[in-house]
């Protein structure tokens, strides 16, 4: 069985190769036989053209790079499989100029032997053409055949681009092409290797709990297994491989993170803040960085790090240099962008029911998210444990009352947790914690309030499927108040609870999913059960319900 999206053609990368010219409109062809694309619209400025190429699977390089500011026509071949020197050959016939045809190419032995192949064909035909190799891998360094040509080659093409356009000559193309390939260098690591078209399973396996470390762009692994460490120590250690490979001086460096095509921008963007943090440890400048997806390997689940030693200011001018290019990145220099500070919770010291509060609903985090992934995103027992951790660490005074900890808890679900569940349970608990700071009996009246608070801020009622269905019992007997939150209140919570499991979600996340809800009781009215039950057990003396948590843990479990 298929475990990915592509369509059953003969070739998956004319197919592919169609749909990226679409996105290139008016500004790209393609030719079917042999094939490749080219950019109809170069800059008139330029006088040498720029060829690149190689095996399908790594999109959106090296198609998505064409156009003004990039390259000139690329030879794709079939899913990590070098272009044949027949499109090498014709491709750069068709856009080589006055000034002749530079090939950018990886350095893999079909690459190199199949554009050395074009080149001796172009020379005969009487056109200039000499090339750049990309060899900027560390996890392949001290092979026979040399490093692999990795991620330095966006970085090489983006220059490039921008020079060819101010007109540079093939020598200066060339030289300029070998300077930033020398002063560049790059290293990956996965999770999960990519899956060919056709397969049902990944090229190779990796073991639960750990990386491939020094991972190429194909098929391969690593030379290296090395159990997954802590993501701080791990860019530490690659960006102190890389930066220990260069010469870096006062001008600094680029940076691009990028992904393998199952890594989301969000974790490459955390790679990002983590490379940023070891180069100012090591006083190394930070001139330009990029994260995002341009040497993907299918969808292997992982990243590379490229860093360049910066050695010309003219390299960060082309680097940052606007394009018409589909694919290729749009850097701008680091001095433009400016970080605020984070404001932390002041530290203090929390109550030993908050504390024990925190490490309660720590054990229940994964379960809790387990059971939201049937319904919903599978974060809420995140967000309590984070709600919690920040409350902990807010601490207001290991003597405080019932009162300043709700407040803080309060304070904890507005502010520091996302989403909509988490700040409306903060809208409860602040009611509760105001209402008790002037009679201690009042939590009751305050979780009523709540109730209305959130009624009226979110539109839940009763029914829909929402922490409501725990609260409005909890706080009601039928139509009736209840005088007090008690063991009495916490059993129709419970309940209210359980009935959600009988409910089409009409309000957030579940109501996506319709009827697939029914028979997973809804997690967020389960962890407000679970804050009630420790507040009756604040109320009453420390008491545990110890019958009524093995309970809620059950369901919890689901």
């Amino acid at each position: 069985m298929s475990t990915n999206f592509y369509a059953d053609v003969s070739s998956a990368s004319q197919h592919a190769l169609a749909a990226l010219a679409l996105t290139g409109g008016s500004r790209v062809g393609v030719q079917r036989d042999p094939v490749y694309a080219w950019a109809l619209d170069p800059a008139p400025t330029r006088q040498v053209g720029l060829v690149s190429g190689g095996g399908a699977g790594h999109e959106p390089m090296h198609a998505g790079f064409l156009g003004r500011g990039g390259l000139d026509a690329v030879c794709p071949g079939e899913v990590f499989t070098s272009p044949h020197n027949r499109q090498i050959h014709a491709a750069s016939t068709k856009v080589a100029r006055g000034g002749g045809v530079v090939h950018i190419v990886k350095n893999y032995t079909g690459d190199v032997l199949n554009f050395a192949i074009a080149a001796e064909r172009l020379r005969a035909d009487g056109v200039a053409v000499d090339r750049v190799l990309v060899d900027d891998d560390l996890g392949s360094e001290g092979q026979e055949v040399g490093r692999r040509g990795t991620g330095a080659t966006v970085i090489v093409e983006k220059i490039l681009g921008a020079a060819a356009d101010r007109g540079l000559s093939l020598e200066d193309l060339v030289a300029l092409g070998q300077g930033v390939v020398a002063a560049s260098r790059s290293v990956a690591v996965a999770q999960r290797a990519g899956t060919v078209p056709g397969s049902d399973r990944p090229a190779f396996d990796v073991a639960p709990g750990t990386l491939e470390y020094g991972v190429g762009i194909h098929g391969e692994a690593a030379r290296e297994s090395i159990p997954q460490p802590p993501l701080n120590e791990l860019v530490s250690r690659m960006v102190g491989e890389l930066l220990d490979s260069l010469d870096v001086d006062e001008h600094g460096v680029l940076v691009l993170v990028n992904g393998l095509g199952g890594t989301g921008d969000l974790e490459l963007l955390h790679v990002l803040a983590e490379v940023e943090r070891v180069l100012a440890e090591r006083d190394v400048v930070l001139r330009s960085a990029v994260a995002g997806t341009y040497v993907s390997a299918l969808d292997m689940a992982g990243y590379s790090i490229t860093v360049t030693a910066v050695s010309d200011e003219q390299w960060l001018t082309d680097w940052c240099a606007p394009h018409a290019t589909t694919s290729l990145p749009s850097p701008v220099l680091a001095a433009t962008t400016v970080i605020g500070e984070v404001d932390e919770p002041s530290a203090g010291e929390p109550s030993a029911w908050l504390r024990q509060l925190a490490d309660d609903i720590a054990e229940i985090r994964e379960p809790l998210n387990d059971l939201d992934r049937r319904a919903g995103d599978g974060d809420i027992g995140t967000n309590l444990d984070n709600a919690l951790q920040a409350a902990v660490r807010r601490g207001t005074g290991a003597d405080a009352d019932l009162a300043a900890d709700l407040k803080s808890l309060a304070t904890a679900f507005s502010e520091d947790v996302g989403g909509s569940s988490g700040p409306l349970f903060g809208l409860v608990l602040v009611r509760i914690a105001t209402a008790v700071a002037t009679d201690a009996g009042a939590v009751v009246q305050g979780l009523r309030d709540g109730v209305e608070a959130i009624t009226r801020a979110g539109g839940a009622r009763v029914g829909d499927r929402t922490m409501v269905d725990a609260l409005v019992p909890a706080g009601w007997d039928g139509d009736t108040a209840r005088g007090r939150l008690d063991d009495d209140a916490l059993e129709a919570a419970l309940a209210g609870a359980i009935a959600t499991s009988t409910m089409v979600g009409k309000r957030g996340r579940s109501s996506y999913v319709g009827e697939r809800a029914i028979g997973t009781t809804d997690p967020g009215a389960l962890a407000v059960v679970a804050v009630l039950v420790a507040i009756v057990e604040r109320i009453d003396g420390d008491i545990r319900r110890d019958e009524l948590r093995t309970r809620l843990a059950e369901l919890v479990q689901g």
